[in-house]
């Protein structure tokens, strides 16, 4: 571990209030809203027509010339908000990044009209409306864009999905994994998503008014925000400006609904503390919290509930606003957006307003800034972020001149204790998963139904997708207290069926019969929370996408977490539900060698920082450029390939482990993305088998290749 302070030293944004840092920030203190009616997309019939949409956004004005229609605008606003934070912190073209997006919209916007008629037209017209759909998308744009980007992850906790990728960048810096990261959130409005909070009810038809006795729900809005982190040394050595310090972070979930907050907000008050705690700071030092702040009844009552369990008597001193009474909730952006905020405030040394907010709430009874910005030198600034499912996260920021409080890291080591798999070889615990490797033949083509093994009552509206998840986890879990325990779950598309219903419904009956029950299952991340509530995992509970590696992300994204500290146990895997629209269209258009069966299946691994036993320890876990970044095998080791044989011997070349025994998965497990998780358990329970000393698995997409080295502990 690296012992070293977070500098933050670039930021940018695009906002409804501005397309830079500086005309956004100006507009958030004279307290302009940038929430109107709705251009984007027609509105009629729904319960609010307002939304804070970024004006004259074009993603062909952003896009290389002749890819402006493969572009989303969560890829526009992503790559305009990823420029101006690298320009910001003067890091030269080219230099190498690591690159954390938060996302839950990705290109669904692009996709949605397509997508409402794939079960009634062809698909001749999908494939370039449909490039951008999956949600990793956009942090491919930016790699590409920016240049110099070794490693990138995409990850998914509903609202908090932003600030969770800031979390990961501390992460990869703590670990010395990196020394500069480029991390934030970018979302686009789409019909989906708007149609869905009005169903839910949950938005204002009027601009909404956080905190406000009167509030009636949320507007929501599009944008994104991004922050260049790098370890102090680094910023020492090049003479950058220090916009401000991270020094704190926590992240957990409530485990109690999928879209009510916790009451009374005991949950969010412990993060809150945490949060404090690992910066070294106590409520005292506190000058302002840049608020979660909906505008939703239940939301905000909650919110203030916690600061003032957290905050104790100096509630009524630290300053606290809702920036979303102006830019709208910006969904998988809002953690970031709200972060370079209070990074702003703090190097600015003025914090913004909570617009709209004329009558407090005597239940949220907290220290506001109204109708215009204050100047004041502050600190310390918290920013918190609540996401569907109760998956909660908790900044903190201080001053550039403030003196470092934080503790140094310790050395974690990550070590695989579980193992679990669903799928074609039906339910596998434990070693019994090198059954995996072993090609005997044909195998059952049916996945069972994963919902058989849930309680019923617990797990009524779980989709496959859920289920598997669910199931999965707590088959790892073997009946252990999921409290403080994580789950990332790894998923290259999401749950495309469900939402190509729902997306019917909407387009050829109207915003009225859309089904609000369903609408939060449709969020990337349904799958890990409603696996967090039934399984009361109260750990980071978040998605990944990476495509045909989305499995290895989750575990990559797991052991990062599990270094850092933010947790102690975690699980990580893939879970693909078998989907017809994803066989027909999507996996032929992003994956290599889609065709074949797609059965679906999950895969989980529970991972613990320095456990007193395990089955296998994780060496490494990260794209991978050369072979020469691996360390050299040792005796006994084989090598797990998901990779075409051509793929694969072109990323080992002449290297060491080009000579080393190569084991392929069972032929009966099909072609699904859910392959490179299979990977995984198998080389974990090969290992704890005895029958290798370590095991390296190779898997990827058209774009990169993710290593996973696993070790027989102590080796």
């Amino acid at each position: 571990m690296t012992r070293a302070r977070i500098a933050v030293t670039g930021v940018g944004v695009v906002s409804a209030l501005g397309a830079d840092q500086s005309s956004t920030f100006s507009a958030l203190i004279a307290g302009e809203r940038g929430i109107a009616p709705v251009t984007l997309f027609d509105v009629g019939g729904q319960r609010s027509r307002l939304a804070a949409e970024v004006r004259g956004l074009s993603p062909s004005d952003v896009a290389p010339r002749g890819q402006g229609s493969e572009w989303s605008r969560s890829d526009a606003l992503a790559v305009l908000a990823a420029r101006e934070a690298l320009a910001s912190a003067a890091v030269p073209a080219g230099q190498p990044l690591h690159l954390a997006v938060g996302a839950t919209t990705g290109g669904m916007f692009e996709a949605e009209s397509v997508l409402a008629q794939m079960h009634t037209a062809g698909e001749s017209d999908a494939a370039r409306r449909l490039l951008s759909y999956p949600l990793s998308t956009s942090a491919e744009r930016v790699a590409e864009s920016v240049g110099g980007v070794v490693e990138q992850a995409t990850l998914c906790s509903a609202c908090s999905s932003g600030a969770n990728a800031i979390v990961l960048g501390a992460a990869w810096l703590r670990s010395g994994a990196a020394r500069r990261v480029l991390v934030g959130g970018t979302d686009g409005l789409c019909r989906l998503t708007f149609a869905g909070f009005n169903a839910l009810g949950a938005t204002d038809p009027e601009p909404c008014r956080p905190f406000d006795v009167g509030r009636a729900g949320l507007n929501l809005g599009e944008g994104a925000a991004f922050l260049v982190m790098e370890l102090e040394e680094e910023a020492v050595a090049r003479d950058a400006t220090v916009l401000a310090w991270l020094d704190g972070w926590a992240v957990g979930a409530e485990a109690h609904h999928i879209t009510h907050p916790e009451p009374g907000g005991a949950t969010a008050a412990e993060l809150i503390e945490r949060a404090l705690r690992c910066a070294g700071l106590g409520p005292r030092d506190l000058d302002y919290v840049n608020a979660h702040g909906t505008a939703t009844p239940q939301n905000d009552v909650a919110e203030a509930a916690a600061l003032r369990r957290a905050l104790g008597e100096e509630t009524h001193r630290v300053w606290v606003s809702s920036s979303k009474a102006q830019v709208g909730h910006t969904l998988g952006a809002a953690g970031a957006v709200e972060a370079v905020f209070s990074v702003l405030a703090l190097a600015r040394g003025e914090i913004p307003p909570t617009v709209g907010l004329e009558h407090p709430d005597p239940q949220a009874d907290l220290h506001y800034v109204r109708h215009r910005g204050k100047q004041l030198s502050i600190r310390s600034a918290l920013s918190s972020s609540f996401g569907f499912g109760g998956t909660d996260s908790v900044l903190v920021f201080t001053h550039a001149g403030a003196e470092w409080r934080g503790a140094d890291p310790r050395a974690r080591r990550t070590l695989v204790t579980a193992l679990s798999s669903i799928g074609p070889l039906g339910r596998l615990r434990g070693i019994d998963n090198a059954l995996l490797l072993a090609d005997a033949g044909a195998a059952p083509a049916e996945l069972e139904d994963p919902l058989a093994a849930l309680d019923p009552a617990r797990s009524r509206r779980f989709d496959q997708a859920s289920a598997l998840a669910t199931s999965g986890a707590e088959m790892v879990l073997e009946g252990r207290d999921g409290r403080g325990v994580g789950l990332v779950v790894g998923s290259a598309f999401g749950n495309v069926e469900r939402s190509v219903h729902f997306l019917e419904r909407l387009f050829e009956r109207g915003p009225r019969f859309v089904s609000p029950a369903e609408f939060p299952h449709l969020v990337p991340s349904a799958p890990s929370g409603n696996a967090s509530i039934y399984l009361g995992l109260t750990g980071p509970v978040l998605g990944a996408a990476r495509l045909s590696a989305s499995a290895e992300a989750s575990v990559s994204i797991a052991c990062s977490f599990l270094g850092l500290g933010v947790a102690e146990a975690m699980v990580a895997g893939g879970a693909e539900p078998r989907d017809t629209v994803v066989d027909r269209v999507l996996a032929p258009l992003h994956v290599d060698g889609a065709g074949g069966e797609r059965p679906g299946g999950a895969a989980c691994l529970l991972l613990e920082a320095n456990a007193p036993e395990a089955l296998a320890e994780v060496v490494l876990c990260r794209e991978l450029s050369r072979a020469t970044e691996l360390p050299d095998p040792g005796e006994g080791a084989v090598v797990i390939t998901t990779l075409s044989a051509e793929r694969h011997d072109a990323v080992l070349g002449d290297g060491a482990w080009a000579a080393v025994p190569r084991r392929a998965l069972h032929s009966g497990l099909g072609r699904a993305e859910a392959s490179s998780g299979y990977a995984l358990v198998a080389a974990a329970a090969l290992v704890a088998r005895g029958e290798a000393s370590e095991a390296l698995v190779l898997g990827g997409m058209r774009s990169a290749v993710m290593a996973t080295l696993l070790r027989k502990p102590g080796a």
